[in-house]
């Protein structure tokens, strides 16, 4: 179950320094590491659409990073 405080806490402090697709990627492996309910909550807590996530989860199933934009 996603932790929405913290999560929220932790976007608060970094989506500033971050771009869209760092942020997209960011929120994807905060919702895959909260398990169950991730997305929806990493979806509250961020204010993101939950597709954005989802396309963000695809990404890094793809093996991309927020460093390199592939493979």
């Amino acid at each position: 179950m996603a932790d929405e405080a913290a999560i929220g806490t932790k976007f608060r402090a970094l989506a500033g320094e971050l771009n869209e697709r760092q942020r997209r990627l960011w929120a994807a492996s905060e919702a895959r590491a909260a398990g169950r309910g991730g997305i929806a909550g990493t979806a509250r807590a961020t204010g993101m659409a939950v597709d954005t996530i989802r396309r963000g989860i695809g990404e890094l199933e793809r093996g991309e990073s927020i460093g390199r934009a592939g493979p």
